[in-house]
């Protein structure tokens, strides 16, 4: 019986042995204590990881997405928008547009460069989404477009050739039998196509170019053609002081600063777009608040055209 026990006892002792050494051989633990102690760093690390995978969800959640907007412009009128001489596109609109953007963390502003009407095939088909090229409000635009808030306070004057007789308070039906260039679709031109519309006893004859407003001016001065309308604080801001231009400058009644020649971003139409002309309006009106765009305004026409929003 005694004999039994002990046969027993050292079976079981041996067995432990051969247990032990398996699991230190297997390269693992060498006894109870160990495995308890890899099972806490196990566990440590299992929570150590946890966190870290927790951290990182967090972070991604916190993360705003980003969306990149394409503003397209024809770089043309200057100084509104044309290329600087490191052949990239400036002006006071895109100045302008930029002091708006960097308000605005949720979205990334990519520029696109193209000639004028591609402007609005693109936006037609929102492969724009932000017209950026001193754009006025007319019906047949705002039917098409979203508009934000206004962004400079515009006034027109006639510029016209020096043999040209023109009173010194001007009306649009003083310039009728005149004979006029402009660019198709821009603001000035589409104010001598609504003239045209009423139907008036001597309508403007109206030339439509693509030719640079300096060629414009030029052809104005040599007696090509009769006049244009400018922006005030273009012609007085950059063309006249710039080329010297010898040319009749004359405010026209009704088109003066505060009197409704706004400019305007253009939007393309679409539902998701709605919050992208709310987020840039909150915006440029800081952008006024603040006095950034009096400093770019005076930095580019020496006067500040800030719109008032009262």
């Amino acid at each position: 019986m005694l004999n039994k026990k002990i046969n027993k006892l050292i079976t079981t002792v041996l067995g432990a042995a051969l247990i032990g050494a398996s699991l230190t051989g297997c390269g693992k633990v060498s006894n109870t204590t160990n495995i308890e102690a890899t099972t806490v760093s196990v566990e440590s690390a299992s929570n150590s990881e946890s966190g870290s995978v927790g951290n990182e969800v967090a972070e991604v959640t916190n993360e705003v997405e980003v969306r990149k907007i394409y503003a397209v412009t024809g770089a043309s009128p200057r100084p509104f928008t044309y290329y600087g001489d490191d052949d990239q596109v400036i002006g006071q609109n895109i100045e302008l547009v930029e002091a708006v953007f960097e308000k605005l963390p949720q979205y990334e502003l990519v520029w696109e460069v193209t000639d004028f009407p591609s402007i609005f095939a693109g936006l037609d088909s929102d492969k724009y989404q932000l017209g950026v090229n001193n754009f006025a409000k007319n019906p047949e635009r705002e039917e098409k477009y979203y508009f934000t808030d206004p962004i400079f306070s515009n006034a027109y004057i006639v510029v016209a050739n020096k043999d040209v007789e023109l009173p010194d308070s001007l009306s649009v039906e003083d310039l009728g039998g005149l004979k006029f260039v402009g660019q198709a679709a821009v603001n000035v031109t589409t104010l001598i196509e609504n003239y045209n519309d009423t139907d008036p006893e001597k309508p403007v004859e109206i030339n439509y170019t693509e030719e640079d407003l300096n060629i414009q001016l030029n052809d104005i001065q040599s007696g090509k053609y009769d006049f244009t309308i400018i922006d005030k604080p273009m012609y007085f801001g950059y063309y006249q002081p710039e080329f010297g231009y010898d040319l009749h400058a004359i405010a026209l009644a009704g088109y003066g600063v505060g009197e409704g020649m706004d400019s305007y971003l253009i939007v393309s139409r679409t539902e998701e777009n709605k919050q992208l002309v709310e987020d840039i309006n909150k915006a440029l009106r800081e952008v006024i608040e603040e006095g950034k765009s009096k400093e770019i305004n005076l930095k580019y026409f020496g006067d500040d055209y800030s719109p008032s929003y009262e």
